[in-house]
């Protein structure tokens, strides 16, 4: 289970928006450093690594107070609480607005670790020369004219761990800050130099300025060059920033006065400066540092003015995202824009879109190009690019899930419901206010399940409370406001759960007060009624679906037996006394079980109660044999939590087939909440929160009801719902209880992989009391499931950087069981004395979209936060079967074989027809088993060959492919031929050894692919043969067993694994089916990319 500690109360009822400094919402977020004649001189030299440490020792507090954090992150986080603090991403940071400034920097020099084969490591001081043609490093023992590397020579630039070197003797670097430099020697052999930088940041920066470099085909870069990538950005910022009538031409003579004179027209003061940069998203703070900083270097006689060069440079130095100027240019070709052709290869190998036209691309940068002339010449530039990313095209939730997407014709124990627990309480348990703006909340968060307390109140009116010292309001404004309110978000339908603690006059008052305010939308079918729920009963009929009840209110509650009489009154019956809480039934003696007492319960009211009964639960075995579909049991917290924890499988196999509901457990009087996630586990359906306390648990719970449109209604996962098994076996109630026992089919693990790179304009801490002046963010990213999927990080804090502080970290998850993961990603403040909260955001596994995305956050209330974002890199694979090993390849060759073996793991039933049928499966499995692999490994092999990270997809390298041959001015010397949905590899050159590796490594990819694709299908067939004959038998699998001779316990184990066998089968079925279509989106994507990159001819067929 998750943490048992629970969050800490908030008792606000709904926080508001965080307001921050951050552009307006159309304003242009990024833009590319202009002004290249200066720039190796000007003010804003990059600030070397003691200048920053000098800068942070200034800006240290001297006294440091310690204040008990009362923020509810902090109970889970406290062994995250040791700062680290990233020394790259200051206020004074290196930054980089194009490859000019990339360029100076290197110049400058950096020093780099050098990776080596053997144990001793160097640093050494790497600088690129005046004149951009080499780089050099000191100190070094060779000559100096020996310790170069010329910029013809170098082939490639590689960020991350992409050759063998690093990957076997760099485990200790973080792979954000490594690349390498592949080129070729004297002797023309290719040579990488490995290097390890101080920072992601650094790093990139030198990837970035030598893919630059080398991109001219051999042709030295010159200032010219460097100009000509910044024009078409350069016109439209000084169209916008455009001030005065005239301009002063170089050449002409003026006097002081004159000068002057044009000065005046041609600029502007401070006050119209700011409010002219903030039309284009520039916060007044900081645009005002800037402007006084550009004031100091101005001569008096113009002090006070700006020029549209002046506005520029501001706006281009303070709206520069690094980062994303990095991503551009490594898609780029050798531009500060991406064309079509690069912006399709984007969407296509990072962005996970299909089929990408350029009609597509032209709508996009018609959309969020800002500049005329690049709308014209179908160019996106930094600044529409950067746009594009924080659109909510590039958000990090699918769009498809804002709908319902969904089956909703499904029973209702098939679906997660979302409940609320003494809805109409605004604070805690015992004495706060009960309101309808409660009810309100909740039903406008998507709650479909609401819970009310009903008492004997004045003039015969019901009132609703806790039954505590809570307040008082009348039942008849709770239903107008559930009239109002009930179906605005969601048309689906909406359950009552209503515990009656009133008099026989008021019961029939409550009956009277939800048939006049609700009328028709009261579901009360008498036909339900008639029919025998009883799961031993062939007239056993599943609960009424969503769709069936749409519009509908479902009162759920106690009702009267069905052979119910009463010859005095017929008004009202007799129930049992007993509260629905399983735990409470638990606590009692027997004798307060024997002599149970009685209430009445009005028939008014009782007929309401149709679909949905209120009943006690007794133990699993009772269960299965006695209770019916339409009862719902209630259970504690801690009782619930022990059987999940205990016998989840009984538990699981229970909620298969009834609805359970669970409430909070009673000591939490504040109002705190349990951890929902335990409990759907197990499949439970109703968990019951209180939605008036904020925290990180209602953030888990909203997060999973955003899969299918925020309605209130989630499917839960295949293997949490009954199968055909579950039902034919009930004539047997031990072998329904037991049947499909093995908690979770099996399957592979999806990776999920996160980096990290950037937020923007982070808020302060909403509701600290001690606000500092600046923040220090880190990242927490928590991820909610089964026990084994469990898991937290964190990344480095940065130190007084709210507006765009660097992360660049990756973390990779084990996510065993997707449909039950929620991944919540979490922003702290590292500085703050008292409440830490920035902004979180939480959302399901399987609805995250890959890719570049950005994460917009919200506060602890729910809001959004205007302008708050998380920029991350998504990437969703399956745990590979052939990840090369690194130390022993026979320790490799032992360890797949070992998996290969557990594949197929079959216990013995003990019945020998049905034992040889799961043999007879044996070999079809490990031979499905070995394709899978064979084709991963060739996946690998291909990423290695294209010198790409692990994670990395085949359009990926196919792009890599194509940008060699173009390098090498080979294009067309390789081309693919479609023929008959294969592709085909034609040769008209020789190709240099990297071209023909990754080339040769792809066409063993399709062997691969096509080998799994023929053969799975004749192995899937088998597979499922068989399985349709295993479910023949299971259906009188109890009297198979009786046969052979198996009583007891002998019999009980055979039940678990006959289901153990069969939910393996079932899981390596699908992993081959699985298999195949992947095989089939590989070659599919192949082709996508080679047409896409021009590689793919037309067959002549």
């Amino acid at each position: 289970m998750n943490s048992d500690i629970d969050e800490t109360n908030n008792r606000e009822h709904c926080s508001s928006s965080n307001n921050t400094t951050s552009p307006s919402s159309n304003a242009l977020q990024n833009q590319q450093k202009i002004n290249t004649h200066s720039s190796f001189c000007n003010e804003n030299m990059i600030v070397t690594q003691n200048q920053m440490n000098t800068t942070i020792n200034d800006t240290i507090e001297e006294n440091i107070l310690t204040v008990a954090n009362q923020n509810e992150e902090n109970s889970m986080n406290k062994s995250f609480k040791r700062k680290v603090v990233s020394f790259s991403a200051m206020p004074c940071e290196k930054k980089v607005a194009d490859v000019y400034d990339c360029l100076r920097y290197m110049q400058e020099g950096s020093d780099f670790l050098k990776v080596r084969s053997h144990v001793r490591q160097f640093r050494r001081l790497y600088k690129l020369n005046d004149i951009l043609t080499a780089i050099s490093w000191y100190p070094t023992s060779k000559k100096p004219s020996k310790a170069i590397i010329k910029i013809d020579s170098i082939k490639e630039v590689r960020l991350g761990k992409t050759t063998e070197r690093l990957r076997e003797h760099a485990q200790q670097f973080e792979n954000e800050s490594m690349f390498s430099i592949v080129y070729t020697d004297g002797n023309n052999d290719y040579v990488s130099l490995d290097l390890v930088a101080s920072s992601a940041d650094e790093a990139n920066i030198w990837v970035t300025g030598l893919s630059c470099l080398i991109s001219g085909h051999g042709s030295p870069l010159t200032s010219a060059d460097l100009e000509d990538r910044q024009k078409m950005r350069d016109k439209w910022l000084h169209d916008a920033f455009a001030v005065g009538l005239s301009s002063i031409s170089e050449s002409e003579q003026v006097n002081h006065k004159e000068y002057q004179t044009l000065c005046a027209k041609n600029s502007i003061d401070e006050e119209e400066a700011v409010k002219l940069l903030g039309d284009y998203g520039i916060s007044e703070d900081k645009a005002k540092i800037r402007l006084q900083a550009i004031q100091t270097k101005k001569s008096d006689d113009v002090r006070g003015l700006f020029s549209t060069e002046d506005l520029v440079d501001v706006f281009k130095k303070l709206s520069t995202r690094p980062e994303i100027y990095h991503l551009l240019v490594r898609y780029s070709r050798n531009q500060d824009f991406l064309s079509i052709e690069d912006f399709t290869l984007f969407l296509e190998a990072e962005q996970g879109m299909s089929k990408v036209t350029n009609e597509k691309c032209l709508e996009i940068i018609q959309k969020f190009e800002p500049s005329t002339e690049a709308k014209l010449l179908g160019r996106l530039g930094i600044d529409g690019f950067t746009n594009y990313l924080l659109s909510s095209e590039c958000d990090i939730f699918n769009p498809n899930n804002r709908s319902i997407c969904h089956e909703m014709d499904h029973p209702l124990s098939h679906y997660f419901i979302a409940s609320s627990h003494n809805t109409f309480l605004l604070t805690d348990q015992l004495k706060g206010p009960s309101s309808v703006d409660g009810v309100i909340h909740a039903l406008r968060r998507g709650c479909r399940c609401l819970e009310v307390h009903c008492f004997d109140g004045p003039d015969g009116q019901p009132l609703i409370h806790n039954g505590t010292l809570t307040s008082r309001i009348p039942l008849s404004e709770v239903l107008q406001v559930i009239e109002n309110y009930g179906f605005e978000k969601t048309n689906y339908p909406l359950i009552l759960c209503m515990e009656i603690q009133c008099s026989i006059n008021q019961q029939e008052r409550v009956a009277q007060l939800l048939i006049e305010i609700f009328g028709e939308k009261i579901f009360f079918d008498h036909l339900s009624l008639s029919v025998n729920m009883d799961i031993n009963s062939n007239k056993y009929r599943p609960l009424p679906s969503p769709n069936d009840l749409c519009g509908k209110i479902i009162i759920k509650s106690k009702k009267l037996p069905p052979d119910f009489t009463n010859e005095i009154n017929r008004d009202y019956g007799e129930i049992i006394d007993d509260e629905d809480c399983y735990e409470d039934n638990k606590r009692r003696s027997k004798k307060e079980l024997s002599n149970k007492k009685h209430r009445k319960l009005s028939r008014a009211f009782s007929d309401l109660v149709c679909i949905l009964r209120s009943a006690p639960f007794e133990d699993f075995n009772t269960a299965f044999n006695e209770q019916q579909s339409d009862q719902v049991c209630t259970f504690s917290e801690n009782a619930a939590l022990r059987l999940a924890t205990s016998d989840a499988e009984e538990f699981i196999n229970y909620n298969k087939l009834f609805i359970s509901r669970v409430t909070p457990g009673t000591w939490r009087v504040d109002s705190s909440n349990l951890n929902p996630q335990d409990f759907w586990n197990v499949g439970c359906q109703m968990v019951s929160m209180n939605y008036q306390t904020a925290g990180k648990f209602m953030d888990v719970y909203f997060g999973r009801f955003l899969s299918n449109g925020g309605c209130g209604y989630v499917l839960k996962p295949s293997y949490l719902r009954p199968d055909n098994t579950t039902i034919t076996a009930a004539s047997s109630s031990m072998a329904a209880g037991r049947l499909s026992t093995n908690v979770y089919s099996s399957n592979t693990p999806q990776i999920l992989h996160i980096k990290i790179i950037s937020a923007l304009h982070l808020p302060r801490p909403e509701q600290a009391e001690l606000k500092a002046n600046s923040i220090d963010p880190y990242v927490v990213i928590q991820i909610f499931g089964v026990p084994r999927d469990t898991d937290e990080v964190r990344t480095k804090t940065i130190y007084h950087n709210s507006e765009n502080p660097q992360f660049n970290e990756a973390f990779e998850f084990e996510i065993a069981f997707p449909e039950l993961a929620l991944v919540r990603f979490v922003v702290l403040d590292d500085d703050s004395l008292d409440y830490d909260f920035i902004g979180q955001y939480t959302l399901p596994f399987e609805c995250i979209q890959t890719g570049y995305r950005h994460v917009h956050l919200h506060t602890i209330g729910g809001d959004l936060i205007s302008n708050a974002y998380l920029f991350v890199h998504i990437v969703i694979n399956s745990k590979s079967l052939a990840i090369k090993p690194r130390r022993s390849l026979s320790r490799y060759h032992r360890s797949l074989t070992r998996r290969k073996l557990r594949i197929a793991s079959f216990r013995s039933v003990y019945n020998k027809q049905i034992d040889d049928l799961f043999k007879s499966v044996i070999q079809p499995l490990e031979t499905a088993f070995e394709y899978r692999h064979a084709v991963e490994h060739s996946l690998h092999g291909l990423n290695e060959m294209c010198g790409l990270p692990d994670i990395s997809n085949v359009k990926q390298c196919v792009r890599k492919i194509a940008s060699r041959l173009q390098k090498a001015n080979l294009i067309g010397a390789v081309t693919i031929r479609k023929q008959s949905d294969i592709p085909i590899f034609e040769y008209s050159a020789t190709l240099p050894e990297l071209s023909r590796q990754s080339v040769v490594a792809l066409e063993e990819v399709i062997n691969q692919c096509r080998a799994l694709i023929d053969n799975g299908t004749v192995i899937h067939e088998k597979l499922v043969n068989v399985q349709t004959e295993i479910s023949e038998l299971s259906k009188d699998i109890p009297r198979l067993l009786e046969i052979s001779g198996l009583r007891g316990k002998k019999f009980t184990k055979a039940i678990d694994n006959f289901s153990y066998n069969l939910a393996l089968l079932h899981g390596q079925t699908d992993l081959l089916n699985k298999a195949r279509q992947d095989a089939n989106i590989t070659i599919q994507q192949i082709f996508e990319a080679a047409e896409t990159t021009q590689l793919l001819v037309q067959s002549n067929q």
